[in-house]
């Protein structure tokens, strides 16, 4: 949208982006991933315009928010859902990868008044397979660095 004078107006699906290698410290993509039909080719690009230490910052809504369902909204999200391209994780994904820098499951206000947000950051799987959708989270936050 023009109204926000980005400096950049691209289209994210066209690929290449018009960035150079290795041209940023940090990369915010901030409820921008899930729009996309698959994540390999926006990674690989990812990977390619983030220098060896920046940091790429994806936040997503979680799979159980009430916002997840938007129709624009092409894919859905836990907290395992980038775990195959990271680098020592067994996937089929080849190719760039990178290392964890963090990640956390946010949740609605109440939940984090009595501490949810803290149990089920410290025990991921359970609260993925156990009581999401009893407790829904709200986002995810993932900070990634590329492997180069």
């Amino acid at each position: 949208d023009p109204e926000h004078r980005p400096d950049v107006v691209h289209d994210l699906r066209v690929m290449p982006w018009p960035f150079g290698d290795d041209q940023f410290k940090e990369i915010v993509a901030h409820h921008v991933v899930e729009h996309f039909d698959s994540l390999l080719q926006p990674f690989r690009e990812l990977h390619r315009i983030c220098a060896k230490e920046g940091i790429i910052y994806i936040e997503v809504p979680h799979h159980t928010a009430w916002f997840a369902r938007d129709p624009e909204h092409k894919m859905y999200f836990s907290y395992f859902s980038l775990d195959g391209h990271i680098a020592g994780n067994k996937s089929w994904i080849t190719g760039k990868k990178f290392e964890w820098v963090s990640r956390e499951i946010t949740f609605h206000k109440f939940f984090r008044a009595v501490f949810l947000d803290r149990l089920f950051n410290r025990f991921p799987l359970a609260y993925e397979r156990f009581f999401c959708y009893l407790f829904p989270a709200e986002n995810l936050k993932f900070r990634i660095r590329p492997v180069k």
